[in-house]
């Protein structure tokens, strides 16, 4: 059963005739009904507070529950960006290894085209040298046959 303050003071004793004395037992109720309405209250604000306090560690168990899923969904997007990131960069490295390849393929081509012209030049200026030889040649001996047969025409002359 349950008793309440306003029970206390609503309470009617019956009185008999050496009864207990009535303001004493008025008093008394007074004072029980004071510290039950002090209990009451306090109980009601501890369930009021455990209430509150309750739902205030829900939230924040909510609120830690969202932070941990949010970190762990950071941790994943950091590490997966982070995976990207070393994909790309190896990608841009075989990237510039194919094009420095290229670069020096195209380059030692161009080397081996350079010296077989210039082995081409070489050969060129050989044999030109090789044909003006035989005409500087061939006009020295019309230059010495000129000579020779003016001599002989002087030598006639002269005989």
């Amino acid at each position: 059963m349950n008793v309440t303050p306003l029970d206390i003071q609503q309470k009617q004793f019956h009185t008999g005739f050496r009864g207990y004395d009535r303001k004493e037992v008025e008093q008394f109720l007074e004072l029980i009904r004071e510290e039950m309405e002090t209990l009451v209250r306090e109980v009601t604000e501890l369930r009021e507070f455990h209430q509150s306090y309750d739902e205030r560690l829900r939230a924040l168990a909510e609120k830690e529950d969202m932070l941990k899923s949010t970190m762990f969904t950071t941790q994943k997007l950091m590490d997966e960006l982070r995976e990207n990131a070393r994909k790309e960069a190896s990608l841009i490295i075989k990237d510039a290894e194919v094009r420095a390849q290229q670069s020096l393929d195209r380059a030692q081509a161009e080397r081996i085209k350079l010296e077989a012209e210039l082995q081409n030049l070489k050969r060129r200026k050989h044999h030109f040298l090789q044909d003006m030889k035989k005409v500087v040649q061939m006009h020295l001996e019309m230059v010495s046959y000129e000579e020779a047969g003016e001599e002989v025409k002087d030598e006639q002359v002269a005989e």
